[in-house]
């Protein structure tokens, strides 16, 4: 699989956790009108799900860093900034980036997605007015594995998202930090 060569669109929250879910499904979301917002607050892992009938929807917690949607030769992943001294710096580091390559896992998520076009936006926002990023995941990804990864000598730090097609025991699985 080619690996991302344009320049990303990247999201950002509020302040709030980002949310993906169907776009057929998006304005069923009431945001901070509702009770969804703090739902979506409730997820305090880097990223969490909202059960619904239909499927899952992905909350990314943790911390709101911006975001985007990068095509590495693993697959599909949500690039989430921490901090880099360029957009250039963060991209080149998380595309050649490997998983063999330390750190591990620091979660697994077992998700339910449909085979369908996705969009990620700020869960404040609700559904009939909200400004998406979008995105199609993958056909029969199941598992969303993330990693946080620090190069200090490059002074680059991102959590990577990577969906994958393998489906992990039981709904979460927090891999020990070292």
């Amino acid at each position: 699989m080619p690996m991302t060569t344009q320049k990303p669109q990247w999201i950002a929250s509020e302040g709030g956790p980002l949310v993906m879910m169907p776009r057929s499904k998006a304005s069923s979301w009431n945001g901070v009108e509702g009770d969804h917002y703090d739902d979506a607050c409730q997820i305090d892992d880097f990223a969490g799900v909202l059960k619904r009938s239909w499927g899952d929807i992905l909350v990314l917690g943790d911390e709101p860093a911006q975001t985007t949607l990068i095509v590495r030769q693993d697959g599909l992943a949500l690039l989430r900034w921490l901090h880099a001294p360029s957009e250039q710096d963060l991209l080149e580091l998380a595309l050649r980036w490997a998983p063999e390559d330390p750190p591990s896992p620091v979660e697994r998520l077992s998700i339910r997605l449909l085979d369908e076009p996705y969009i990620l936006f700020d869960s404040v926002q609700h559904g009939q007015s909200i400004e998406p990023m979008d995105l199609q995941p993958p056909p029969s990804a199941r598992t969303l594995t993330t990693f946080v990864v620090k190069d200090e000598d490059k002074q680059v730090g991102f959590i990577l998202h990577r969906f994958d097609h393998t489906l992990s025991k039981g709904h979460l699985t927090l891999v020990p930090r070292e």
